[in-house]
């Protein structure tokens, strides 16, 4: 027997559940009656993108202090399936207790949406497991170009911003984040990745991270790694790449290890984007 790990399944269920859904008709919205005050959590925008050659959404929340009038900047946290209907609904909660709670430092926060999240995440494989999964796949080097050469110089000129930035996401957006910090550390200062989909490539990211590491230019970024109960070679990656920052991060990297046993595939990205956002975005107190 095969055995399939919860992330693979997740790919395979999240495959089906896309093809499911094409064929259902769009949920007709709920009536505005009288009275009744639409609750806007943020700003949908479509960028014409040259690298696509198509159009491209992203979304985006505001501090709720960024209209006090005091000028302010902030940091900008970039949120890999970014989409409305992906992770930026929830990660606009996480925003908006660091208004409420104080317990980590506002930031302006910008969903991207992938189109294709199997395509556009992955680096090349033509490994015949991977294939199996995700036949077409290899375009993270573009969607990283999307986000470096359109996304942020966009938001950087529109809004107010420090100058810090930080990407988080999960599964397969995991596995971008990790690979983008390993081979581009300089695109962004901070990386949150949670339960990253290592197994892919026979697990090729993990075993070039020593090398990978040697090659420099991590040195004032920071790295947040969690994973979940996922084991098999989400783990034995996980395993192999934290082995490899234990024994080859520079001293001026910041980076945190903390697996999160009691969570799934399904149930770990909101409790570690709060553990990560603590961290990450730390008051001047801590």
């Amino acid at each position: 027997m095969t055995l399939i790990s919860s992330a693979r399944l997740c790919v395979m269920l999240a495959a089906a559940s896309l093809a499911l859904t094409a064929c259902q008709p769009a949920p007709a919205p709920a009536p505005v009656l009288p009275g009744d005050t639409p609750v806007t959590i943020g700003t949908q925008i479509v960028m014409d993108s040259a690298i696509y050659g198509a159009p491209r959404t992203i979304t985006v929340s505001l501090p709720a202090s960024y209209g006090d009038g005091a000028g302010r900047s902030f940091p900008v946290l970039y949120v890999v399936d970014g989409g409305v209907a992906q992770d930026f609904v929830p990660m606009a909660g996480m925003a908006a207790l660091a208004g409420l709670t104080r317990q980590y430092r506002e930031f302006i926060l910008v969903g991207v949406q992938t189109e294709n999240r199997y395509l556009e995440l992955t680096a090349p494989s033509q490994l015949e497991n991977d294939l199996r999964w995700i036949p077409e796949n290899g375009g993270a080097s573009q969607y990283r170009e999307h986000l470096l050469d359109e996304v942020k110089p966009y938001i950087e000129a529109r809004y107010r911003t420090s100058g810090e930035d930080a990407i988080i996401g999960e599964s397969m957006a995991g596995l971008f984040i990790a690979e983008t910090f390993l081979r581009a550390p300089d695109s962004f200062d901070h990386y949150i990745a949670v339960s990253p989909s290592l197994w892919w490539r026979g697990e090729g990211l993990s075993h070039e991270a020593a090398d990978l590491l040697a090659a420099g230019g991590f040195g004032g970024h920071s790295l947040y790694l969690t994973i979940a109960d996922e084991g098999e070679d989400m783990q034995t990656g996980m395993d192999r790449l934290v082995a490899a920052l234990e024994a080859g991060a520079p001293e001026d990297l910041t980076w945190w290890y903390q697996p999160m046993p009691d969570e799934h595939h399904n149930t770990i990205y909101n409790p570690a984007a709060l553990r990560a956002l603590r961290l990450t975005f730390a008051t001047e107190e801590d």
